[in-house]
C-alpha cells in the first residue's frame, strides 16, 4: 500500500471506528503520538511504516485499517484527488488530534 493511503486509512479508523481499539491499544496511543511527533518531518513512507509497525500489535485495528485502505483505493479512482500539498501539510496534526480525542474518550470515567 502507498504510504499516504496507510496514513489516511489509519486516521479514518481512529476517527470513525474507535471500537476497534482495545484497552491495550488505547494505552499505547501516547507512544504512537510521540513517535509521530519525532518523525513528522520525514517522508510519508517513514510515518506510514511507524503507524504500520504500531498497529501490527493490535489485530482488530490492523484489520480495520486494511479494510479502510481498500475502500480508499476504490474511492480514489472515482473522485478527483485532493490538493496533495495541503493534505501533507495538515495530515499529521489531524492524526495527532484524532488520537488525542480517541484516548480521552476511551479513558474518561464512564458515567452511570
Amino acid at each position: 500500500m502507498e504510504a499516504n493511503q496507510i496514513i489516511q486509512a489509519f486516521t479514518e479508523v481512529v476517527r470513525n471506528q474507535d471500537y476497534f481499539f482495545c484497552d491495550a491499544a488505547v494505552a499505547a496511543i501516547p507512544q504512537l503520538q510521540k513517535t509521530i511527533a519525532e518523525i513528522e518531518t520525514q517522508p510519508p513512507e517513514i510515518v506510514a511504516e511507524a503507524i504500520r509497525q504500531w498497529y501490527l500489535d493490535y489485530e482488530d485495528v490492523r484489520d480495520a485499517v486494511l479494510l479502510a485502505e481498500e475502500r480508499e483505493i476504490e474511492k480514489v479512482g472515482k473522485t478527483k484527488p485532493e490538493n496533495q500539498e495541503n493534505t501533507v501539510e495538515n495530515r499529521y496534526q489531524v492524526l495527532q488530534d484524532e488520537l488525542k480525542t480517541l484516548k480521552e474518550k476511551k479513558t474518561s470515567p464512564k458515567k452511570s
